[in-house]
This record gives C-alpha cells, structure tokens and sequence, in this order.
C-alpha cells in the first residue's frame, strides 16, 4: 500500500513537471496608457487587463476590461469602464519571440462625465457653483494594432494601438504600454 502510496505521488510529480514546460496558450496582459475621449474632448490615463487564448500560430481570441479618467478637456471631469470581446489574427505567425497582429471584436463602455453648469461670482471670486452630472452607455467596435515581444518563455512586453468608435457618437482611441505573463 505504502508502495502504491509513493508511487502514485512520484507519477503525479512526473505529470506535473511535464505540463509545466508546454508552453501555455493562454496570457494575461495588464496595460496602461492614454487615450481621446469623445474624439477628442478628454485625455484620458487609461488602464487595462486582458486575457488571451491562442487558437493557432494565426488565431487569438480575447476579453478585456478597461478603466480611465481625466480631468483635461471640455468637461471638468470624465471617467469610463469598458469591457471587449476581441479576436486577433498575426499575419506572421505567433510562433516565435515577436507576435504582430491585428484584431478587431465589441466593445462596451459607461461614461460618466461631470460639467460645470452654474456660476455665480461676486467681486470677482467664485462663491457658489453647481455641477451636472451625464451618464450613458454604448456598444462599438475595436480596430487594434499590437505587437508583443516575449522578454523569456512566460514574459512579455507590448504596444497596443487602438480605436473604438461607437453607436452614439463617440470615439476613443489611444495607446497603451502592456505587460504579460503567460499562465
């Protein structure tokens, strides 16, 4: 039984080990950057996770989600959080250190903006104000240009660039630094 016991543990260790060097198909990347809110109107600091699945040397597909803010443009205040569902192809393969690829999917974001709407002033000096606050909501499209370089077998660094433009009007473009680890 003891026998049985130790020898069990040993091939479970054996199988272990031997799934640990396949490379794994699946990443996660965390990125940080800015973008133009509204075409424009807000620059943004932006962050973003993701999580990959490589279908093929050719075929990625992935789900992120992304937060920013800014207080630099039309209103005194703006902030989103975005979700996107994505499929990428690399045109020359995802087979070695460098991954080009292209990607396209939906998007889904909140925006919350924040204007100034009154003011009243007295010899000059602000004494009161009032704030109106605007919500909505919109699903777009992605078109995405990233290339990623694998620093070892499970780091990666990247630069993604983006546009986002949406059913109600509005665009969101930038460029984000992204950093991974394969899982």
């Amino acid at each position: 039984m003891k026998k049985l016991a130790l020898l069990s543990i040993v091939m479970f260790l054996v199988i272990v080990c031997k799934a640990q060097k396949t490379p794994s198909k699946i990443d996660v990347r965390f990125g940080f950057g800015s973008s133009l809110l509204g075409s424009g109107d807000m620059h943004t600091l932006m962050f973003e996770n993701e999580l990959n699945l490589k279908l093929s040397k050719y075929w990625t597909v992935g789900g992120g989600l992304g937060f920013a803010k800014s207080n630099k443009g039309v209103f005194e205040q703006a902030s989103f959080i975005q979700a996107n569902s994505n499929i990428y192809i690399s045109p020359l393969k995802n087979n070695g250190k460098n991954d080009f690829r292209l990607g396209t999917g939906l998007s889904w974001y909140t925006v919350s903006d924040v204007y100034l709407s009154s003011a009243r002033y007295q010899n000059g000096q602000l004494i009161s104000s009032g704030y109106e606050f605007d919500n909505r909501k919109s699903i777009g499209l992605n078109v995405i240009i990233e290339n990623t370089y694998l620093l070892s077998a499970k780091y990666m660094i990247g630069i993604k660039l983006f546009t986002q433009p949406y059913q109600n009007g509005d665009i969101n473009s930038g460029i984000l630094l992204k950093f991974g680890t394969k899982i």
